[in-house]
C-alpha cells in the first residue's frame, strides 16, 4: 500500500471511530485528570470508579488523551488495571497510536478519543475501579495535558 494511500486509511478509521463515539449513548466519567505541568509521572496511577447494577451488564470503555505539540511520540504504552467487587484484579497493556509512520497526526486539535474496550461484560455486581498507570521506557511523559476516561453502556448496534 502506498503512503498516501496509507494516509488516507488511517484519516477514514479515525473518522468513522469518531463517527460511532459521536452516536453513543452518554456515560459516566469516571477518571478526567488535568496534569500538573502537562507531564504525567511514573508510577502516578489515575484511578476511577463506576457501579455495576445487574449481572453480565455490557459496557464500552472510552479513553481520551490531550497532547500539547511538543509530544515526542507517535504512540502511548499504558497499563490498565480493572478492580472488581471481589478483589479480583487484572492488568492489560494497551497502546494509543496518535498518528501514522510519516507522523501525521490522525486528528489537527490533538484531542483524541478511543475505545479501549468494547461489549466488556462486567459479572458481578458492585464497584469497579480502573487505573491508568504510563508504561513508556520514560519516567516522566511530557507534553499530556488531560487523560480522561468514561464508561457507557454498551451500544445496541
Amino acid at each position: 500500500m502506498t503512503s498516501s494511500l496509507q494516509r488516507m486509511a488511517a484519516r477514514i478509521l479515525a473518522l468513522l471511530s469518531l463517527t460511532f463515539w459521536g452516536c453513543s449513548p452518554s456515560g459516566d466519567r469516571i477518571i478526567d485528570k488535568k496534569l500538573e505541568g502537562a507531564r504525567w509521572v511514573y508510577p502516578d496511577t489515575l484511578w476511577g470508579e463506576f457501579r455495576i447494577t445487574e449481572p453480565a451488564s455490557c459496557r464500552d470503555i472510552e479513553l481520551e488523551i490531550h497532547l500539547e505539540e511538543s509530544y515526542l511520540w507517535r504512540n502511548l504504552y499504558l497499563m490498565l488495571f480493572t478492580v472488581s467487587p471481589d478483589g479480583f484484579r487484572t492488568q492489560t497493556r494497551i497502546q494509543v497510536v496518535f498518528s501514522d509512520s510519516l507522523g501525521d497526526w490522525y486528528v489537527s486539535n490533538r484531542k483524541f478519543r478511543t475505545f479501549v474496550g468494547r461489549n466488556i461484560s462486567f459479572a458481578t455486581v458492585g464497584t469497579y475501579r480502573i487505573g491508568l498507570l504510563p508504561y513508556m521506557r520514560a519516567d516522566t511523559i511530557p507534553a499530556i495535558e488531560k487523560v480522561a476516561l468514561s464508561v457507557y453502556p454498551c451500544s445496541t448496534e
